[in-house]
């Protein structure tokens, strides 16, 4: 059996938690249509936040069996995403955590900041 290669792994981490995301903010759509559910679309939008920030402590071990000038850069966006959503929870602002991973000029069905970035690595792997 081949051994999945670092990169591999940290593909499928952040794929996993990239899909937990998704779940997360389409529910939180749904909920924020009615206004009887806003405690429940906070609650989610929380869960969303918590999977960010914990993104970077989720990656180090397998970034760490990465050469230091690959893993490096990738721990380092990796840090910026879970910060953003550290920030967020400290803050406790519903709409900050609805815009983690959206830039301001986020069109509708392109994919977010931790999509492209999986995408990158996608790249990087061949």
């Amino acid at each position: 059996m081949m051994r999945v290669k670092p990169m591999g792994e940290l593909i499928s981490v952040l794929s996993e938690e990239a899909e937990k995301v998704g779940k997360l903010e389409s529910l939180a759509e749904e909920l924020v249509q009615d206004s009887t559910n806003l405690q429940r679309y906070r609650a989610v939008l929380e869960e969303k936040a918590r999977v960010l920030a914990g993104l970077a402590q989720r990656a180090r071990p397998i970034t760490k069996k990465m050469p230091e000038e690959d893993a490096a850069p990738l721990q380092h966006m990796l840090n910026k995403f879970s910060q953003s959503a550290a920030t967020s929870l400290r803050i406790g602002s519903p709409f900050y955590m609805s815009a983690l991973l959206y830039p301001q000029d986020h069109q509708q069905g392109q994919p977010n900041d931790l999509e492209i970035f999986i995408e990158q690595l996608r790249q990087m792997q061949q």
